[in-house]
């Protein structure tokens, strides 16, 4: 091979070697132009549309269908001439509602009746005695209409009025000579009447004697609880809608909300809680939580609602509504200011921005009600971007 072939041979050579390096390179990425490349595209924005439209705020919550103030009754003295047997010859019925003046149960013939009193019936009375049971029994018979008794005494006149109470009731007072007399067995004071008969423990034949059963309020009621956060847009008097378990809805209204809403506590039985003459039970007191806020409602048809008793039912209270349609945004639009000042950011056509000042109204549901000037329902507010 001649001198020159060789050299055309080597340019060939160092040419296809070049070029082939220059193939190579160009199919190698740097780690920077990688990451480069990618990168994600440039975020849009996420607008939502201003709507025009009424708007309701309703809390919901969760309650028990109740009758609440458990009480115990507890037969503690004799009834009538105090034989050596007492038996129940009539028991009270379950769900029956007592009042004061009404008798509870009937035991060997004689009545015992319910009265309204803090102090226990711990004595027979008899004609002269004195003492806070006597007052009990002549503020009870004056508020059933027996005369006008204030004497503190057990005299002529309360004797009297006892009479006329007891036949009234179908039954002879008892007598000791010719002076009435009340058993202690035949009277029962609770603190609060009427009540309801809520379980019965004896029958007819029993031994009349210790406990006999409970009563509770006689009306029927809806305990719950709100956050405070929510509690303090709940006012007393206002409507609400139950919805029962077997999807039955009826109204109702708030009845009491915070310490006043708590139910009573049950009440020790007697044998438990014997005050000395003239003093007062002492009912515990109610626990609460500073997070959360006891709330009552009464139904509008509490006959209705007494079907639902122990329980549970939906409640929702709406607490404010607006005054018809007005602007409304989703909440994540607005944007606050460090001086307080709220505004929304709208999208005009073309695609340009502008901060449009807005007043707030009402929340609900993730929406809130604005107004301002240069904001029209159907305009475009950003909420976000992807």
């Amino acid at each position: 091979m001649t001198p020159r072939r060789v050299m055309l041979v080597v340019v060939c050579v160092a040419a296809a070697t070049g070029a082939g390096g220059w193939v190579v390179g160009a199919q190698i990425t740097s780690p920077a132009d990688a990451a480069a490349a990618h990168q994600p595209p440039p975020a849009s924005l996420i607008t939502v549309a201003v709507a025009k439209q009424a708007l309701a705020s309703t809390i919901t919550a969760q309650g028990a269908v109740a009758y609440t103030g458990a009480t115990p009754l507890t037969l503690t003295g004799t009834v009538g001439g105090g034989g050596a047997t007492q038996l129940v010859t009539r028991a009270p019925a379950v769900g029956t509602t007592v009042r004061s003046g009404d008798r509870l149960l009937e035991v060997s013939g004689r009545p015992v009746f319910l009265l309204p009193g803090q102090v226990p019936m711990y004595r027979t009375l008899t004609d002269g005695l004195k003492g806070d049971d006597v007052k009990q029994v002549q503020q009870a018979l004056t508020a059933l209409g027996y005369g006008r008794l204030t004497s503190g005494v057990f005299d002529a006149a309360t004797q009297g009025q006892v009479k006329r109470w007891y036949e009234h009731g179908g039954y002879e007072p008892q007598l000791d000579g010719d002076k009435v007399t009340v058993p202690s067995g035949e009277i029962l004071f609770l603190p609060t009447l009427p009540v309801r008969v809520d379980t019965v423990t004896t029958r007819a034949g029993a031994t009349a004697s210790g406990s006999i059963g409970t009563a509770t309020n006689s009306a029927v009621n809806i305990q719950s609880t709100l956050p405070s956060a929510d509690a303090q847009f709940v006012r007393v008097g206002m409507s609400a809608t139950l919805t029962l378990p077997d999807g039955t809805t009826m109204p109702a209204t708030v009845d009491a909300i915070g310490k006043d809403a708590a139910p009573p506590p049950t009440t020790q039985s007697t044998d438990q809680q014997q005050p000395q003459q003239g003093q007062q039970l002492q009912q515990p007191q109610q626990q609460s939580t500073s997070d959360a806020t006891a709330m009552r409602l009464v139904a509008r048809d509490p006959a209705a609602l007494a079907a639902y008793a122990n329980k549970a039912a939906k409640i929702d209270i709406e607490v404010g509504k607006t005054n018809g349609e007005v602007l409304v945004v989703p909440v994540a639009a607005v944007a606050t200011s460090q001086d307080g000042s709220t505004r929304v950011q709208v999208q005009r056509a073309g695609g340009q921005l502008k901060d449009v000042p807005v007043r707030l109204g009402l929340t609900a549901n993730g929406l809130v009600e604005v107004s301002g000037d240069g904001l029209t329902s159907g305009d475009r507010v950003v909420v976000g971007s992807k």
